[in-house]
């Protein structure tokens, strides 16, 4: 029974070396000197937040992030999350995790988008979006809350300092592109609102935390002529990003945003109020894509808004988040715990428990 299960490991190892092989970006010299180049830069950041400048992200190719972790599913390394949980239960930043990682809250009825023939398990935020996903396979699905509580703040007395510079601070994200997808609103309109609340409830400073894609000079330079702070908590690939946004959230009092995202959950799960702003929003995809893939893009997009799950689900949501409070309401917590799993929490035993059959 053991050297059939062993057998069948190592066919398993040699099927996927194949496969990474086959598919992951040539390896040439310039390519590994860029990584090299990327990886002290992370370190020289980690505890870095800027303010009041030019932001500068290192925007470095994708196929780059093949070379700087050790991960077999990719997406798994997207803003840190599986390092992050890997340093909360002790295991090896350079072990593999052979479970693909919802990288954000789908509010959708759609199968697992990270699922994998190789995968021993999916990782997920909440029971609700285990439900759904089970669905579609019969992989193990393991939910572990929102990924913010396993991340850490960067240096508290750094954190201090900042705070007593903001003082009472509204926090904001703006919509935000992806990689593949561009995002595009009224930034203007966006700002006149920041003003008038940020005023209406005197509030000393006003931190914008920009995505990395849309941390763009003609962008941050209109919120920076507001009289705003900017920040943006890294690029994607940046295995500090949620040690950066949990700090940044930490430094507010209220947070708002003008689309329905995953920072929602995070801000409410950190006792930090929530408020939405109704704007129109215009997804498209990326210019610089190919035709194929912009199409399949196009395509995913229409796809998913047009979901009734999550019209119902986006809409439902907006309802409690639309009305200015200074305090986060049951209604809100109850919803965000519902999508977020904040009953999914793990302790460090309770989690090095679950993925220690999913590391190798």
């Amino acid at each position: 029974m053991l050297l059939n299960q062993s057998l069948s490991r190592g066919i398993e190892k040699t099927i996927r070396a194949i496969r990474l092989f086959l598919i992951a970006p040539a390896r040439n010299p310039i390519t590994k000197l860029e990584s090299y180049l990327y990886l002290p830069y992370i370190e020289k950041n980690a505890n870095i937040l800027q303010f009041d400048r030019d932001i500068n992200i290192v925007d470095i190719p994708m196929r780059i992030c093949y070379h700087l972790v050790p991960e077999e599913f990719s997406q798994n390394s997207l803003y840190g999350i599986s390092k992050i949980i890997k340093h909360y239960v002790g295991i090896q930043p350079k072990k593999k995790l052979l479970a693909p990682i919802e990288h954000g809250c789908y509010l959708d009825d759609s199968g697992a988008p990270d699922d994998d023939p190789f995968a021993r398990a999916i990782i997920t935020f909440s029971e609700f979006r285990k439900e759904v996903i089970l669905k579609y396979t019969e992989r193990k699905v393991l939910p572990i809350g929102p990924y913010i509580h396993y991340a850490e703040l960067i240096d508290i007395e750094t954190l201090k300092d900042y705070k007593k510079k903001l003082g009472k601070t509204l926090l904001f994200f703006p919509a935000h592109s992806t990689h593949l997808i561009k995002t595009s609103f009224n930034h203007l309109q966006a700002i006149e609102w920041l003003r008038r609340v940020s005023k209406d409830d005197q509030f000393e400073s006003v931190l914008i935390c920009f995505y990395w894609k849309d941390c763009r000079p003609e962008i941050v330079e209109l919120y920076l002529n507001a009289g705003f702070h900017c920040t943006t908590a890294g690029h994607i690939y940046d295995w500090n990003f949620l040690n950066r946004l949990k700090s940044i959230i930490w430094l507010s009092d209220v947070t708002a945003s003008n689309a329905i995202g995953t920072h929602i959950g995070y801000c409410i799960y950190m006792n930090k109020p929530h408020w939405l702003f109704e704007q129109q929003i215009i997804c498209t995809a990326d210019v610089l894509i190919n035709i194929p893939l912009k199409i399949r893009v196009e395509n995913g997009i229409k796809s998913y808004q047009e979901r009734k799950t999550y019209q119902s689900i986006s809409s439902h949501l907006t309802n409690l988040f639309r009305d200015i409070s200074l305090s986060v309401t049951h209604d809100q917590y109850e919803a965000c715990n519902y999508f977020w799993g904040f009953n999914c929490i793990k302790t460090a035993e309770e989690m090095k428990r679950e993925l220690t059959p999913l590391i190798e």
